[in-house]
């Protein structure tokens, strides 16, 4: 019989315990091309918890996915904020629509545990939610938006007072949108092996950093 862990009892155990349990999340999704198909149970017997261990941490199984679409999220607006201050030497430049495009891909691609996760936010992480969870969820959302929209605004030029935050939720639609069309079904990869298809696969690290040179050169001109 498999050793099933003791309940934690202190604060420190509960983290400890809630970041475990996360961990067990990140580990199965890497792993797993197929969201639906990681259950609760899944994530509980991957650190040997009991399924019911795991509902007093998180109700459903969005919960769960929501908590770790946040630690990514954070992670980004760190990326985001840790390359325009290398980019502006020390705040002694603005930077240009080449430099923050830069910042933005290489803060954006390449990290696929975000995009998939991102991928699926509104559609299903949002869906099977508490209001609690939700108004908790889009508040931390609100204050690191903010938090780095007031980055974008003392770095970049052509980004007034007030258009950071603007700017954010256009290249988070940019970045949905163009990973959609480029996560085609299995099925429609295999219509896109045909020759006379093959212009219509789109490939995400060549689509967003296009349609993201779109957006900016656009928005920033408009500023």
């Amino acid at each position: 019989m498999a050793h099933v862990k003791r309940r934690a009892v202190s604060e420190e155990q509960k983290a400890q315990r809630r970041e475990d349990i996360l961990n067990s999340a990140r580990e199965l999704f890497q792993s797993c091309t197929r969201y639906d198909a990681i259950l609760m149970k899944h994530i509980a017997e991957n650190i040997k918890l009991t399924k019911g261990t795991l509902y007093l941490y998180f109700k459903t199984k969005e919960e769960v996915f929501l908590s770790l679409y946040e630690q990514e999220f954070v992670t980004l607006c760190e990326r985001m904020q840790r390359g325009i201050l290398l980019k502006t030497n020390g705040g002694t430049r603005k930077l240009d629509t080449g430099d923050i495009h830069e910042v933005l891909v290489q803060s954006v691609t390449g990290h696929d545990t975000f995009l998939r996760l991102n991928g699926l936010l509104h559609s299903v992480l949002e869906q099977n939610i508490e209001f609690e969870t939700a108004l908790r969820f889009k508040t931390m959302l609100r204050d690191l938006m903010i938090e780095n929209a007031a980055v974008f605004e003392a770095n970049v030029a052509g980004v007034g007072p007030g258009r950071g935050a603007e700017l954010l939720l256009l290249v988070h639609e940019v970045t949905i949108g163009a990973y959609h069309t480029a996560s085609p079904s299995p099925c429609l990869n295999l219509v896109f092996e045909r020759p006379d298809m093959q212009f219509m696969k789109l490939h995400f690290d060549e689509e967003f950093p296009k349609l993201l040179g779109y957006l900016l050169k656009g928005f920033l001109t408009k500023s």
